[in-house]
């Protein structure tokens, strides 16, 4: 499994991280007004499948930067760890524009 941390803030104090290591394992951390404890677990095999084929299909890992001084949802994806890390930053507009990074996102918040 390609390590991820993929982190997204935004409005009214809203947070969510999501840790996956090299070997499945995962922890969730949400927050807004009343943070909650962090979940944990283990990916399972259909879930690493998927998620390695939403990394490997993104085309390339260029930033998206949240355009003006709007509030929107700010994102960071780091994918991989060491030499071989990528960090990606994107603004919540970004998923409309970027059908495989859309379906990352969409597999990570799931979990």
């Amino acid at each position: 499994m390609i390590p991820i941390n993929y982190q997204v803030t935004g409005e009214e104090e809203y947070s969510f991280r999501i840790e996956i290591d090299g070997d499945g394992n995962y922890t969730v951390h949400t927050g807004t007004y009343a943070t909650q404890k962090p979940r944990s677990g283990k990916l399972t095999a259909h879930q690493e499948s998927e998620l390695q084929h939403a990394v490997t299909s993104l085309r390339s890992f260029s930033e998206h930067p949240k355009p003006g001084d709007g509030q929107a949802f700010q994102a960071k994806l780091v994918v991989g760890e060491g030499e071989q890390q990528v960090v990606y930053t994107f603004w919540e507009g970004a998923l409309e524009e970027d059908e495989q990074l859309a379906s990352l996102v969409r597999q990570l918040e799931v979990i």
